[in-house]
């Protein structure tokens, strides 16, 4: 791999190998935002923010709108709105939690399930067969590297959103 040798932004100091991997990520993204474009049209208009929602419930079991929310890093108000559109659709299913009848429990309707794993059964055949070069090792070592990465922004960002820069 060459490393860029012009700053990615005129003015801004250049950084060959922060460069290469921010836009090494920015395409790996478009990349799976297309298969996912693809995907989610052919399945019926499924939206990716459904999408999520529909994944946050297989991983998490039933829980509470706001829970979802904070997970996708949204307002609560934005999933109240996809949970009412996706029960309407027979995706989500809802019922008043015992603990407090103020608030909703949330959980994956057998409908939902089933488009979900379809969904991802096809990006799952799509990467395997884009990545047919790679052994099950490859694939998992480079999974295992873009979640540090993952990690690691994101705990750098949640540490710049409490303590911001002041004074500026």
């Amino acid at each position: 791999m060459q490393l860029a040798q012009e700053p990615l932004v005129p003015g801004v100091e250049r950084d060959a190998a922060a460069q290469e991997l921010l836009e090494g990520v920015s395409s790996l993204v478009r990349a799976v935002r297309c298969i996912e474009h693809r995907q989610l049209t052919n399945d019926g208009g499924l939206r990716r923010s459904d999408a999520s929602v529909l994944k946050v419930l297989l991983k998490g079991g039933e829980q509470r709108g706001g829970e979802i929310a904070a997970k996708l890093g949204v307002d609560a108000s934005v999933v109240s709105r996809q949970l009412t559109a996706l029960e309407a659709d027979g995706l989500v299913s809802r019922r008043p939690d015992p603990a407090d009848a103020r608030v909703g429990l949330v959980s994956l309707a057998p409908r939902g399930r089933a488009q979900l794993e379809a969904l991802y059964a096809s990006y799952t055949q799509q990467l395997r067969t884009a990545l047919a070069d790679l052994d099950d090792d490859g694939l998992i070592a480079a999974a295992a590297t873009l979640q540090r990465i993952a990690v690691a922004i994101t705990e750098a960002n949640q540490v710049v959103r409490r303590y911001p820069k002041t004074g500026d």
